[in-house]
């Protein structure tokens, strides 16, 4: 791994699901830490959902291996966007780990 081509600063956030005082289930996310990224963007659609015009972006980072990290309860936040991970790849023995997520520009 070229530790040089990580370039970008990313969050990496926790998912976690609270009860508002109207008994409502509310999602929040909060910082867990920042590291170091390399960003690839793989592609990118635009479709109709729910009569709307969506784009998905996917994109890949690759970080230094980082524990506890996974697809349920973690996401990345990079460029004031959140990322949903959908999976994680181990490089060699625990040397680093690519994040292949998606983007949707309607959150």
């Amino acid at each position: 791994m070229d530790i040089g081509k990580l370039d970008k600063r990313i969050s990496i956030k926790t998912i976690g699901t609270t009860v508002d005082q109207w008994n409502t289930e509310v999602t929040d996310s909060t910082s867990v830490t920042n590291v170091w990224a390399q960003v690839t963007y793989k592609s990118g659609t635009e479709k109709q959902s729910a009569d709307q015009r969506v784009s998905v972006d996917r994109v890949e980072f690759l970080i230094r291996y980082k524990s506890g990290i996974n697809e349920r309860d973690n996401v990345i936040e990079y460029n004031s966007q959140d990322h949903d991970i959908h999976s994680i790849e181990i490089i060699g023995r625990n040397e680093a780990m690519r994040l292949i997520t998606t983007c949707r520009d309607n959150g």
